[in-house]
């Protein structure tokens, strides 16, 4: 799971699924019925690029956790920014 922000910016969302269809990348939800583009590149080599960007995200882990000073564990999400060109 990861979550992504649009590549317009509007749109937040928790996905499971990322795919490329030529120079598009689509993702699917969790209830695996619901698709939608988040991002549209010049080429599909760039489109891989970019799909190889979120690889390495979610590789280098999609939360982080902290201690407060009080001593309560915090878990914070990390969110996919997906690049304009």
């Amino acid at each position: 799971m990861i979550i992504i922000r649009s590549q317009d910016k509007t749109n937040l969302m928790k996905v499971s699924k990322i795919e490329i269809n030529d120079n598009q990348i689509y993702v699917t939800f969790e209830d695996m019925y619901n698709t939608r583009k988040i991002g549209d590149y010049e080429s599909k080599e760039r489109a891989i690029q970019v799909l190889d960007k979120i690889q390495n995200f979610i590789e280098n882990g999609t939360e982080y956790d902290y201690i407060t000073a009080n001593k309560v564990r915090c878990n914070v999400n990390r969110i996919f920014q997906m690049p304009i060109k």
